[in-house]
């Protein structure tokens, strides 16, 4: 059921499409019978739910036959949206329609077969005192999948489904891919409408894929992007690219900067991980792109902006159900919302002022760059064991996605060998501002030079 499978490539016809579909939504069953008591990947398995509406209005399109997992603070009409959450139903307003992207790749053809575990409201942590699963790392079920997308992750691993739409506000689509090895897009900020998500912070939040490769990825974005009717207000009107056409494009000549980051890890750094990322810089050589070394401007203080404006604009927006509710809250999810209360409003319209300043930096750095490549994180997956709910750094440390949210860059990350232990790493790829078709350029051929996107564990 991986996307290279000739029958669930977006775009082709192999026989039936009823019958193609119908097999899809079966494998995707027999997959998730197989693992999901192991790896709690879904909140809701949506696969009779999903044979019935095929049945009853079957659908054809670019995208007929593939499966998703949709992240459960994302709004689907097959069930209800619960955020993992013991509060949530009881706070969200009835009829909520269905997320802007969801309509539009069903609409495509695609099959939700299931809503997929996060950490709830996608924050905090997933410590096993709140409803639904602990998602596990199929690499290694005694680690995290990472999150908050993290059935996303772990169920595109599993082979559960094809693809899941993922929310990321701060990195929370792609520290999954990058913990379990998938590929992660997260396009700039306003190309893919958010109507219908929960809101995290809703001035960082995106939406956007995860899958084995980025030709699935790059398929499916060009189905959710473009301007979004129902007046998303930070949705764009830039046209969107030719993103499959990008897949196949030449990418001898680029200019590449690279940031190894490494005087960021402050978690530490794995000690395969060096040899990795020059062993990916060397395949990268082999394209025929010209690379220079490269300092993000002001690094520190971008993640700073990120954390004071999310940690900000997620209080504001939970604030009075955390005073109706307090105990209704995980423990983790307490924790970080109310942290917010410390945040003045001088401190966060300030951050706001120096976002606008740091973006205008990095986004200087193009004009000298084609794109910019850098770790995304410096260790494997950490040990479910050792993440403390009110200690970010025992899970985030040595990780590097927030400076992206804050400048609204689009980044795709995918997987570039493995640490001793057997975990997954990987490298992120930058592009300018509504540049997606060069991330997803570079990164398709790396993946076709490549075969760790291919790579899977013993399940």
């Amino acid at each position: 059921m991986t996307p290279e499978t000739p029958s669930l490539t977006p775009g082709q016809r192999t026989g039936d499409t009823a019958d193609l579909v119908e097999k899809a939504i079966r494998r995707s069953r027999r997959a998730y019978d197989a693992v999901d008591g192991e790896l709690g990947i879904f909140v809701t398995p949506l696969h009779d739910q999903a044979l019935r509406a095929h049945r009853d209005h079957p659908q054809d399109g670019p995208l007929a036959g593939v499966t998703l997992g949709v992240k459960d603070v994302v709004f689907e009409s097959s069930a209800p949206t619960t955020a993992q959450s013991n509060i949530a139903l009881a706070e969200w307003p009835e009829g909520q329609p269905e997320a802007t992207v969801v309509s539009r790749l069903k609409r495509a053809g695609a099959v939700v077969v299931g809503k997929t575990a996060t950490m709830e409201y996608a924050l905090g942590v997933q410590d096993g005192t709140g409803p639904g699963p602990v998602s596990r790392n199929p690499w290694d079920t005694d680690r995290w999948a990472g999150g908050s997308s993290s059935g996303s992750g772990s169920g595109v691993l599993a082979e559960c489904f094809d693809a899941a739409i993922a929310t990321d506000t701060t990195g929370s689509l792609r520290i999954p891919a990058a913990y379990t090895g998938t590929t992660g897009l997260k396009a700039t900020r306003g190309r893919v409408p958010t109507t219908g998500i929960y809101p995290l912070a809703p001035s960082l939040d995106a939406i956007g894929p995860i899958a084995g490769s980025v030709d699935l990825c790059a398929r499916l974005l060009q189905v959710m992007a473009g301007p979004d009717p129902h007046g998303d207000p930070f949705a764009s009107g830039v046209p969107a690219g030719d993103y499959v056409a990008a897949l196949q494009a030449d990418v001898a000549g680029l200019r590449i900067g690279v940031d190894t980051l490494q005087a960021h890890a402050d978690a530490g750094v794995d000690p395969a991980q060096p040899a990795v990322f020059a062993q990916a810089l060397k395949d990268l050589d082999g394209l025929g792109v010209h690379r220079s070394v490269v300092e993000v401007p002001s690094y520190p203080l971008l993640n700073v902006v990120g954390n004071v404006i999310m940690l900000a604009e997620a209080h504001e927006i939970h604030h009075d159900s955390l005073v109706r509710n307090w105990a209704g809250y995980g423990r983790g999810a307490r924790w970080v919302f109310s942290a917010g209360e410390s945040i003045t409003s001088r401190d966060y319209l300030r951050a706001q002022r120096v976002r606008d300043d740091l973006t205008r930096q990095v986004q200087s750095l193009f004009e000298d760059f084609d794109l910019l490549i850098h770790p995304t994180c410096h260790l494997g997956a950490p040990a479910l064991g050792r993440m403390h709910p009110l200690d970010p750094s025992t899970y985030l440390g040595s990780m590097h996605t927030t400076a992206w949210s804050v400048t609204g860059h689009p980044v795709a990350v995918v997987p570039i060998g493995f640490t001793d232990d057997g975990l997954p790493l990987s490298m992120s790829i930058v592009g300018p501002h509504w540049r997606e078709d060069l991330v997803i350029s570079v990164a398709s051929a790396f993946q076709r030079l490549t075969d760790h996107h291919r790579q899977r564990p013993a399940l």
